[in-house]
């Protein structure tokens, strides 16, 4: 351990030095601009430090223990509507009711509806699954496009008669190419919270920025959607069987062509984290009716995050209230997010970039004076996606279209190689806490091998994002994995819900099959018992 942490201590040592050789190579014919130039990093640092943006060896393995007893916790006190004690946890464990990972057997077309994704509102594909026991599928057709503000934000029948409207004109679309069944099977995927007690049955608890359709909370969104597809869509029969969140459909989609991926991690605009768990670990705590899932050994559930923040769970509150600065309080407040979100999330690390900025332009001089007080850095939301993607590769010359939108015209170079510094710091720190929490699941699995599904578009689009990961979860890791795989799930989330209702094919023959064999065991083993019997008395 004292190696691992000497390693990891050597690793953040070793970022600041990149930058001071930086520094010194941008005043390279100057020695007092370089003294200068090492100094206000060394400030930057500090100040960093010192107001909590940089962990320590120390404060990781805290955390990592405190993730290892809120999981254990969880699985004690938290799974589903467990209500046989009264105690409290820290996080829940939700039920996604899918219950096996795809086997690449499954076959069919299906209509799969994405709402809610941060690129398009909302978008409609037929994916037909081949069955060819290798990652065979095709995308027969695809549509999307963004809704008008008076559809996202309004009163829940215009979004569900909308998207109704759309997915006929996407079936009439379709039948003028290629001839469509009469009955067709419909999924959905769901980029919001939600909550479920049936495949077919889902209750979004919140909207993101772009949705706001408060009567739709909390109820059955499946059947008030099914009621306006019965209303619009007249020469198909729609079958609606299946609705997953999108960590669910990152982890399917994902399976579907590595078959031993067995984590998800989605942090676009909410966390979310859904895993592989042993069904014998839950019926041994009267989770599942037993008849149901006889022939299934495996099930997904994902973690509920949405009330991390109450200070009623008091040890996750304490410890994430060391590690919350002055300026995560305040974007958590201004956000509305939890403690994992504020951590990890790409909207809110822009914005605590952005803040931190602005704090040290005030108190270590990052910027000239008049230069900051003119810019756009005080506006919320003025640093974007592609500006904190584009200098956290040290891409400056992409830059330009974003200094000027900002006013930073005239900013010199040896500022910009100080905010890609800050860009780092707060990276990596978000890194360190997600390798925390991947290590802590990844202990439950007696694998040398895993594959995790993942996907922000910092991730997507910054190298260095996936580096740190690929770091620290050689630091944390236990010594029987010997390899991690992490694999992109962007633009394929797609075959999730396909594959699921694939799937549910599959699980039904799978019980009744098992049924069948079990009700011939216990005739076998009956008719063996009478004879020894007799054997015995004879």
């Amino acid at each position: 351990m004292k190696s691992k942490q000497l390693k990891n201590s050597n690793h953040l040592n070793f970022l600041f030095e990149e930058f001071s050789q930086r520094i010194n190579k941008n005043n390279l014919f100057c020695f007092q601009s370089y003294q200068y130039g090492h100094i206000k990093l060394q400030r930057i640092h500090n100040y960093c430090e010192k107001h909590g943006f940089i962990l320590n060896h120390s404060t990781i393995n805290t955390i990592q223990k405190s993730f290892a007893n809120m999981i254990t916790s969880a699985f004690d006190y938290g799974v589903g509507e467990n209500k046989l004690n009264n105690k409290t946890t820290d996080i829940k464990l939700q039920l996604t009711h899918v219950n096996a990972l795809p086997s690449r057997s499954e076959q069919g077309n299906f209509i799969i509806i994405e709402l809610g994704n941060l690129i398009e509102d909302v978008r409609y594909n037929l994916v037909s699954l081949l069955g060819k026991q290798i990652p065979c599928y095709d995308i027969l057709h695809s549509q999307g496009y963004n809704l008008a503000e008076h559809i996202r934000k309004s009163n829940g029948t215009i979004l569900l008669d909308q998207l109704a409207i759309g997915l006929n004109d996407f079936l009439q679309q379709i039948s003028s190419n290629e001839k469509l069944p009469q009955s067709l099977q419909l999924g959905l995927l769901l980029h919001f919270p939600i909550k479920q007690n049936e495949l077919n049955h889902a209750e979004i608890l919140s909207w993101s920025n772009r949705f706001n359709c408060p009567d739709l909370l909390n109820q059955d969104f499946i059947k008030l959607f099914y009621q306006s597809i019965k209303q619009y869509i007249l020469y198909y029969e729609i079958n609606l069987t299946a609705c997953i969140q999108e960590s669910v459909a990152a982890l399917i989609s994902v399976a579907f062509e590595y078959p031993n991926t067995l984590i998800s991690l989605i942090f676009n605009h909410t966390f979310q984290l859904s895993f592989v768990e042993d069904i014998e670990i839950l019926r041994s705590k009267n989770f599942f009716q037993q008849i149901k899932l006889r022939a299934l050994y495996q099930t997904i559930l994902s973690f509920n995050f949405q009330f991390i923040h109450s200070n009623k769970s008091m040890k996750s509150h304490a410890l994430f209230q060391t590690l919350l600065t002055s300026i995560d309080i305040y974007v958590m407040n201004k956000l509305n997010v939890n403690y994992f979100d504020i951590f990890t999330c790409d909207s809110c690390l822009i914005e605590i970039i952005r803040l931190l900025i602005n704090e040290l332009c005030l108190h270590e001089q990052l910027l000239p004076y008049t230069l900051w007080l003119k810019s756009k850095l005080n506006q919320y939301g003025s640093i974007c996606l592609k500006f904190v993607s584009y200098i956290l590769q040290g891409k400056y010359s992409k830059l330009k279209l974003y200094l000027n939108k900002l006013g930073l015209k005239k900013i010199k170079k040896i500022n910009l190689i100080y905010m890609e510094y800050i860009c780092h710091i707060v990276i990596r720190r978000s890194t360190r806490i997600l390798s925390c929490l991947i290590a802590c699941l990844s202990d439950r699995y007696n694998e040398e091998n895993l594959t995790i599904a993942i996907d922000s578009y910092l991730y997507r689009l910054c190298p260095i994002y996936q580096i740190y990961i690929h770091h620290d979860i050689e630091y944390l890791r236990k010594p029987w994995i010997t390899m991690f795989h992490f694999v992109n799930a962007t633009n394929k989330s797609y075959l999730g819900p396909a594959a699921v209702m694939g799937l549910q094919k599959t699980q039904k023959a799978m019980i009744n099959q098992d049924d069948n064999i079990s009700h011939l065991y216990v005739h076998k083993k009956r008719r063996q018992h009478t004879e020894s019997t007799k054997l015995s008395y004879s």
